[in-house]
């Protein structure tokens, strides 16, 4: 028989925070949560973890990489990212491969693939997002121009063959971009519009069809414009479009993201970090996928100055949220967990405290920094600060 565990702080649900409330978990899911610590009687163990906060193990859908790992051309250390990102509260991810030369797909999404779905060894990889390389030249950001590649079904076809794709970035607006956006819904898989140039009509278009989402939200897309509101404006006129969102407050500038948290609300906004390698890491030159990249103080750069990715973590998102948007606790645990579980269809096992939903938990401090992560039942990461635990059930010592 599977040990009860008990786990007791203020305790985040959909809408509301439980000053006092106890999550039971027994074989690595949630049976039950309360407002009080009557459950806590049931229990084998008890974690006492006082004043901090328990709210749903973040589920990041944009990751190239972090703490010195490149997801693209470093695809067998993908096991070590999953583990380190635990420490930033990320319980789920996607590793993100963005536009790439063929060899490096048949190289890394096998690789990759290999290491989706498991429970043992830190964050679980959903899939892998695709970012490219199917974009426009003119907001390709990072990617290389080289690599970009014209909308193509058979090459599409063979590289959702390698590996198990669960998400993909394209640019609407291009010639022959329908069929793929058709061939990806069929097959299972989030179209996201990013690294585009489509105007309203045809971004508002692509969102009544096979887009159901934005890639990171105002970064390397049209702009919003009075007399030609782009792809952002047609996120926020369409009523059912989800956004990818960087809040690091400098990819997106506070008041911007503000705005977009007022037009979309939070279950329409996913907080995404678009790490890379450098971040958790000093400055230097890290890898993104075929290009170098460069680590100032605050910010990842190519050698000719533009942006390249970003050095947020999870944890940082979530705090920044609250301080841009003045938004609640159970808002921002729902842009930072629920919106993106139910964005890649895995709305009813992650991504919420409650009953039947997969035992990934995030432990916050009351300043927000990440003191616990429980992942599929087990303490999977803990931080040196200390929490009263009981290993004979009812009250903690």
């Amino acid at each position: 028989m599977m040990d009860l565990i008990a786990l007791r702080g203020r305790l985040v649900t959909d809408y509301e925070v439980w000053p006092e409330g106890t999550v039971l978990l027994e074989s690595g899911a949630i049976r039950d949560i309360s407002r009080d610590g009557t459950l806590a009687e049931e229990a084998d163990e008890v974690h006492d973890y006082g004043d901090a906060l328990l709210v749903p193990g973040f589920v990041d859908l944009q990751v190239n990489g972090a703490f010195g790992v490149d997801v693209a051309s470093e695809p067998e250390r993908v096991r070590d990212l999953s583990q380190n990102l635990l420490s930033t509260g990320t319980t789920a991810y996607l590793p993100t491969v963005i536009s790439s030369p063929y060899s490096l797909y048949e190289e890394a999404l096998p690789e990759i693939g290999s290491a989706t779905g498991r429970t043992d060894s830190g964050a679980e990889i959903l899939g892998i997002h695709l970012e490219g390389p199917f974009i426009s030249l003119e907001k390709r950001g990072a990617h290389a121009a080289a690599h970009l590649r014209s909308p193509n079904p058979d090459l599409l076809g063979e590289l959702l063959d390698l590996g198990p794709i669960r998400m993909i970035t394209l640019a609407p607006e291009l010639e022959g971009a329908q069929e793929l956006m058709e061939m990806a819904k069929n097959r299972g898989l989030v179209v996201s519009a990013g690294h585009s140039n489509a105007p309203f009509e045809v971004a508002y278009e692509s969102l009544d069809r096979e887009v159901s989402c934005l890639t990171h939200l105002f970064n390397a897309m049209s702009l919003m414009h009075h007399r030609e509101p782009g792809l952002p404006g047609a996120a926020f006129a369409h009523p059912l479009a989800v956004c990818g969102l960087i809040s690091d407050g400098l990819h997106v500038h506070p008041e911007m993201v503000a705005l977009a948290f007022k037009m979309l609300g939070p279950d329409r906004i996913c907080l995404v970090t678009d790490a890379t390698a450098a971040t958790g890491m000093k400055p230097g030159e890290y890898a993104l996928a075929t290009r170098h990249i460069y680590r100032e103080t605050n910010v990842t750069r190519l050698g000719s100055g533009a942006l390249a990715g970003s050095l947020l973590t999870m944890e940082e998102a979530f705090q920044n949220i609250l301080a841009f948007t003045g938004c609640t606790l159970p808002e921002a645990a729902r842009m930072a967990s629920t919106a993106p579980a139910r964005l890649v269809g895995e709305g009813r096992r992650k991504g919420r405290l409650a009953p039947g939903y997969d035992a990934d938990i995030t432990v916050l401090r009351p300043d927000l920094s990440v003191h616990a992560v429980w992942k599929g039942g087990n303490l999977a990461y803990e931080s040196l600060v200390e929490h009263e635990i009981s290993d004979n059930g009812g009250e903690p010592i």
